[in-house]
């Protein structure tokens, strides 16, 4: 091995951890990002399993294959492999935001499990950098399948360079297949180069996928409800916003509100609380169609909006959620049933001029009308 392929592996080694030490601290501020801190180590791992590789197949070519030169160069292709096996798998956490399903266990399995394989049955040079060659060629696939579905501004663009970086590198791997020799994986200054220049920019397209997916996160936030994942008042703002003129035209707004929920708290304590509206936010998305918008404006007040079906439509809404949380069974750690109702009031645009705010007033109207109706009930504003 050339003095300067030597010195450029270990400024990528050293490059791989600056990279996982930026990675860490992106996934440390973004804690609800996922994969970030999974690609910055499985690239770690992988860069120092190239260099252990690479410097086990340089001894055992300089001093004729001795048992410790070979065992090195097996082992660091063995950690390669896991560290490529492990960027597939920080991929699939970003792009599907799920753990692995069986199938792609397998494909850990198999990174780890190939190389070593080869190993232990006495294969030669050959095979053994065939299987380390073929192992990346199956993760780069895996990896190109999952960044195909990054399809959308602002992801599309780095995704697109992310794929071409995988493709480049599946023929850069590809190429050295045929007609192996020790002296072609690692030792070619020119090959060296590119590669590392490859994963440079896999690496910053990756840092830039980040960020963005953090921006998002922090969009989302402070848009929705965080105990509850129901909209807050800003994302319906947003949401209504965005609403067709013929959709806003049709607004019926049920105004909800937990019956005796400071009693509720008071003798179960505010954990209950909690987890009684998480309940009955649940319960609530179950139950309506995707276009209606479900938020809370406050403490145990809670709004939805639907555009379509008119003053009866919303009726029967308000109706059934009434009845489903009447029956919602919850009991708390403490073993003391906690019996919950709702009351509802319900209004209708019927005057184009008339503004969101206006609408959600009138509603409320409906609901203390159904307050001191004597709750549990549902109420219509006329």
């Amino acid at each position: 091995m050339s003095a300067s392929v030597l010195l450029t592996l270990l400024s990528d080694c050293l490059l791989a951890v600056v990279l996982f030490v930026l990675f860490w601290y992106v996934a440390r501020l973004s804690r609800q990002v996922q994969g970030i801190l999974t690609w910055g180590s499985a690239h770690l791992v992988y860069t120092l399993g190239a260099t252990i590789f690479d410097a086990g197949t340089s001894m055992a070519e300089e001093s004729g294959l001795p048992a410790a030169a070979r065992a090195t160069a097996h082992i660091g292709s063995i950690i390669l492999c896991l560290g490529m096996a492990g960027l597939g798998w920080a991929i699939v956490l970003f792009v599907r935001r799920r753990p692995l399903h069986r199938a792609e266990f397998a494909i850990i399995f198999l990174a780890g499990a190939i190389p070593l394989a080869t190993w232990l049955l006495g294969g030669n040079w050959n095979a053994q950098s065939v299987a380390l060659n073929l192992v990346e060629l199956l993760v780069l696939v895996w990896m190109c399948w999952h960044l195909r579905d990054l399809h959308e501004d602002p992801y599309r663009l780095p995704a697109r360079m992310m794929m071409v970086g995988c493709v480049l590198l599946a023929i850069l791997y590809g190429s050295v297949i045929p007609g192996w020799s020790l002296s072609q994986f690692g030792f070619d200054e020119i090959w060296v180069n590119v590669d590392l220049s490859i994963w440079f920019m896999l690496n910053f397209c990756m840092l830039m996928l980040s960020s963005f997916r953090a921006a998002e996160s922090l969009k989302l936030s402070a848009m929705f409800d965080p105990l509850t994942g129901a909209l807050n008042r800003r994302g319906l703002n947003a949401e209504l916003a965005t609403l067709p003129e013929r959709r806003e035209a049709g607004l019926s707004v049920i105004a909800i509100d937990l019956d005796h929920f400071k009693a509720i708290n008071d003798f179960h304590g505010h954990d209950t609380g909690d987890r009684v509206l998480q309940r009955f936010s649940d319960l609530v998305r179950a139950n309506l169609r995707d276009d209606a918008l479900f938020a809370r404006m406050g403490g145990e007040e809670f709004a939805i909006v639907i555009t379509e079906g008119g003053m009866e439509a919303a009726r029967r809404l308000a109706e059934r959620v009434r009845a489903l949380v009447q029956k919602m069974e919850f009991t708390p750690s403490s073993g003391r049933p906690v019996r919950v109702t709702v009351s509802l009031g319900v209004a209708t645009r019927r005057d184009p001029e008339q503004t969101f705010a206006d609408l959600m007033r009138s509603a409320d109207e409906a609901l203390y009308a159904a307050k001191h109706a004597g709750r549990n009930r549902v109420a219509l504003f006329d």
